[in-house]
């Protein structure tokens, strides 16, 4: 849902950018740029955010899955 959101607030960003900078210029639209590569540069973090969580699951289920046992000992 973020990055939905995220890349159509990108997406809009740079086109308003352009429509401006053919009025006003780049320097005056440079801010609208700006925003537009803020956002495309968040869904790269939330992405990789999300990997890093599910190989941290991934390993916590492996580690889970193969410890030892505890084995009882044999009374004497």
């Amino acid at each position: 849902m973020k990055s939905t959101i995220l890349v159509a607030l990108g997406a809009a960003f740079f086109i308003i950018g352009v429509h401006q900078s053919f009025y006003y210029g780049i320097p005056q639209s440079y801010w609208l740029f700006m925003l537009s590569g803020a956002c495309f540069l968040l869904i790269q973090y939330f992405k990789k955010k999300d990997e890093e969580k599910q190989k941290a699951a991934k390993k916590d289920k492996y580690n889970k899955q193969n410890t030892p046992t505890k084995k009882k000992r044999k009374k004497k």
